[in-house]
C-alpha cells in the first residue's frame, strides 16, 4: 500500500502474523468483514490449528446469547474460507496492505519480527498488536516508521470490541487514520490514544489493578478468592482480577508485569512471588487447565461461592 496522504485508500488484504489466543481472533474477525487474511505462525501446525480452532469457537458464538456486544458472524464457514495458512512469512505478507503482528508479548522477538517485515514489505501498514509495548519501541527496527503503529485489539474480540490505536512517535496522519478507519470498519469502538502511553488506556488502568491485587495476596493481606468474591460484589462483575488473568494466561500476565517493570521508577514495583510459582509449576490459567482456579469449572462460577456459601 502506498502510505502517502495521497494514497491511502481502504485497507483490503490483511496479514496476521502469529496464530495465538489473539492471533487467531484478528484473523477470523477481518475476515468476517468480507477481507482476504493469511495467517502464518512460525511454530509448525500452529495456523492449521487456529483455523480449526475457528471452525470450532465461531459457531458456539453465532449459536450464543443475542446479546453479544459484536455480532458474530452466521457463516462460518465463509469466514474460514477467507483466510489462507501462509506456510512462510514471505508468503503471508506478499500483497497485504496491513500486516498486524501477534507475537509473544516479549521485546527482542518482537523487533526480529518487524525487521523481517520491513525487508519483505517495504509498503505495507505496519502494526503491532502488543499489550503493553508502543510501537515507539519498534521504530528504529524498521525503516519506515511513518507507516508503524499499534492495534491493540481485546480478548475476546466479541465480547470487548474494542481497538486502541497509538503512533511509534512518527506515524504519518494518514496511516494513523487508516488504523482508525480500520478498527471502525471491523465494527470495533476504536480509540485514538494521545501521545504516547505506556499500557495505552486500559491496560495501564489494569496494570494497577492487576499489580495491587498481586501485592495484596504476596502480602499475606488476603487470598486470591476473596480478592475476586469483593471487587465482584462491589463492581458487579462476572469474575474479578484473579480470575480475568486466569483467562488472559498467566504467563502472558507474566511477561506483561516484567515490561512495566523494566521501565518503572518504583523500587517496589517487583517481579510478583505468587505469580511467579504458578507460571514455574505450569499452571497457566485456563489453557492449561489450572492457575489461580481449576477449569474448566472454576469456583467463582458456582452457585454460592460469590457469598462464600461453599
Amino acid at each position: 500500500m502506498d502510505t502517502s496522504p495521497e494514497g491511502m485508500s481502504e485497507i483490503g488484504s490483511v496479514a496476521v502474523v502469529g496464530a495465538g489466543t489473539m492471533g487467531w481472533q484478528i484473523a477470523a474477525l477481518t475476515a468476517a468483514s468480507g477481507r482476504a487474511v493469511a495467517l502464518h505462525d512460525a511454530l509448525p501446525g500452529a495456523a492449521e490449528r487456529a483455523v480449526e480452532r475457528m471452525r470450532v469457537e465461531l459457531p458456539a458464538l453465532a449459536s450464543g446469547p443475542d446479546n453479544l456486544p459484536l455480532p458474530p458472524p452466521t457463516d462460518v464457514e465463509a469466514v474460514v474460507r477467507r483466510v489462507r495458512v501462509a506456510p512462510t512469512l514471505a508468503d503471508a505478507v506478499a500483497g497485504a496492505d496491513l500486516v498486524i503482528e501477534a507475537v509473544r508479548e516479549e521485546l527482542a522477538t518482537k523487533r526480529a519480527v518487524f525487521a523481517e517485515l520491513d525487508r519483505l514489505t517495504p509498503r505495507a501498514i505496519l502494526a503491532t498488536n502488543s499489550s503493553s509495548l508502543p510501537s515507539a519501541a519498534l521504530a528504529d527496527a524498521v525503516s519506515g516508521p511513518e507507516r508503524l503503529l499499534n492495534l491493540h485489539f481485546f480478548s475476546p474480540v466479541w465480547l470487548r470490541p474494542m481497538l486502541e490505536v497509538m503512533s511509534c512517535g512518527q506515524t504519518s496522519p494518514a496511516v494513523l487514520a487508516a488504523g482508525e478507519r480500520f478498527g471502525r470498519s471491523l465494527g470495533l469502538v476504536t480509540a485514538v490514544v494521545r501521545g504516547q502511553s505506556k499500557g495505552f488506556i486500559i491496560n495501564r488502568v489494569w496494570r494497577a489493578v492487576k499489580r495491587e491485587a498481586l501485592r495484596v495476596v504476596d502480602e499475606g493481606h488476603a487470598d486470591p478468592e476473596d480478592v475476586d468474591r469483593l471487587w465482584m460484589l462491589f463492581f458487579g462483575t462476572p469474575s474479578g482480577p484473579f480470575g480475568l488473568m486466569d483467562m488472559v494466561g498467566l504467563d502472558v500476565v507474566a511477561d506483561i508485569e516484567a515490561s512495566y517493570q523494566a521501565v518503572s521508577l518504583d523500587p517496589t514495583d517487583r517481579p510478583s512471588a505468587t505469580l511467579g510459582r504458578l507460571v514455574n509449576a505450569g499452571k497457566l490459567g485456563e489453557k492449561t487447565g489450572e492457575g489461580f482456579y481449576h477449569y474448566p469449572n472454576p469456583a467463582f462460577r458456582r452457585p454460592g461461592w460469590l457469598r462464600g456459601e461453599e
